[in-house]
């Protein structure tokens, strides 16, 4: 192998790697839902962070936007826990915000004893594949193809919870996805993803092939 196509090789997969770090900022296509939830309970159908809540109907959606970023969402006291607080109250750039009811941002996420919740689809189809944690107050689901059955569900930890770290990873699916998040029984509320890229096998192989050719390329020259 010739060292300048080795060179050369090494060339295109580093400028991969530089390109999925580069793009690796993800865009949310965010849809919220609520409603009253009187005489529910922790194991209630509208009480899970699951495409198949019972709460996801026209009727109660309340707020489209778009969200660029990672979530950082934080709300520590119920006299603040409302939509506006919410996703303001961390980095990123909400835009395309679109309000379905009147002040629609004043709405609380959820109150105590389950009697209220909100739930929201952040949707997103990255260039790349991550690995990472989601702290959430309460629960979060993820799923592939866009889908809603067991066979598309990467993580289910969709029942209200206290704040938690679960791990995740798109290693080895392809999108899109749906991430599900719901706020019940009052604050706090948090939706915190932290995620680090993880570059696709084929361009990881053009790397270690390079690499492996350049060692032999240069083992050569030094014998001659």
């Amino acid at each position: 192998m010739r060292i300048q196509n080795v060179l050369s090789s090494v060339a295109v997969a580093s400028a991969l790697l530089i390109g999925v770090a580069a793009n690796a900022t993800p865009v949310f296509q965010v849809t919220v839902w609520s409603a009253q939830t009187p005489n529910s309970n922790i194991n209630s159908a509208n009480q899970q962070a699951l495409p198949t809540n019972p709460i996801v109907s026209a009727g109660n959606e309340i707020a489209t936007f778009t969200f660029t970023g990672l979530p950082n969402w934080d709300i520590q006291s119920q006299s603040s826990n409302t939509l506006a607080n919410f996703i303001g109250s961390g980095p990123g750039a909400v835009s395309n915000f679109n309000c379905l009811i009147a002040n629609c941002g004043s709405t609380v996420l959820s109150t105590s004893g389950f009697s209220s919740v909100t739930l929201f689809d952040l949707s997103f189809n990255p260039n790349h594949w991550a690995t990472g944690t989601i702290w959430h107050d309460d629960g979060v689901s993820l799923y592939d193809n866009g889908g809603s059955t067991l066979a598309d569900q990467i993580l289910n930890s969709a029942y209200p919870t206290v704040a938690i770290p679960t791990p995740f990873s798109t290693v080895g699916t392809h999108g899109p996805y749906n991430l599900w998040y719901l706020e019940a029984n009052g604050a706090p509320s948090r939706l915190t993803v932290q995620a680090s890229d993880v570059p696709e096998p084929g361009t990881m192989a053009l790397l270690a092939t390079g690499l492996l050719g350049l060692g032999l390329a240069v083992g050569r020259r030094r014998r001659a």
